[in-house]
């Protein structure tokens, strides 16, 4: 949305530093969003705290999850679930409702079309 020509709030301001640490702010948005942090005291705090807190978080050590992570994980919910998550399933619990859905549905014209066949002085043609 363009704000090039109107003042930003608060909320609106805040809800742009993200875009515009990232420098991908429109022009309009771009203008808008530094006028207001030159006039508002408040949100320049907030937008001071926002880039201590990223550039923060930037510097962490990246870490990697152990090869094993999410096996165990599974292992876990397995046991805490009672088998109920990530257990083997049966056969008929693994069939799709889907495909049972149009089984029966063939079914079901299957029967139909062999009552109006068994039936043929009930056959209404066009």
């Amino acid at each position: 949305m363009d704000y090039g020509a109107f003042a930003l709030d608060h909320t609106r301001a805040t809800e742009l530093f993200s875009a515009y640490w990232d420098e991908d702010l429109p022009a309009a948005d771009l203008s808008a969003l530094e006028e207001h942090l030159k006039s508002c005291v408040v949100c320049r705090r907030e937008y001071q705290t926002f880039e201590r807190t990223v550039g923060a978080v930037g510097q962490l050590h990246p870490m990697m999850a152990p090869p094993d992570f999410a096996e165990s994980v599974r292992t876990r919910i397995r046991k805490r679930s009672r088998g109920r998550f990530f257990s083997p399933r049966k056969l008929a619990e693994r069939i799709p409702y889907e495909l049972f859905s149009l089984v029966m549905l063939g079914l079901i014209l299957a029967i139909y079309i062999v009552l109006q066949l068994s039936h043929p002085t009930n056959l209404k043609l066009p």
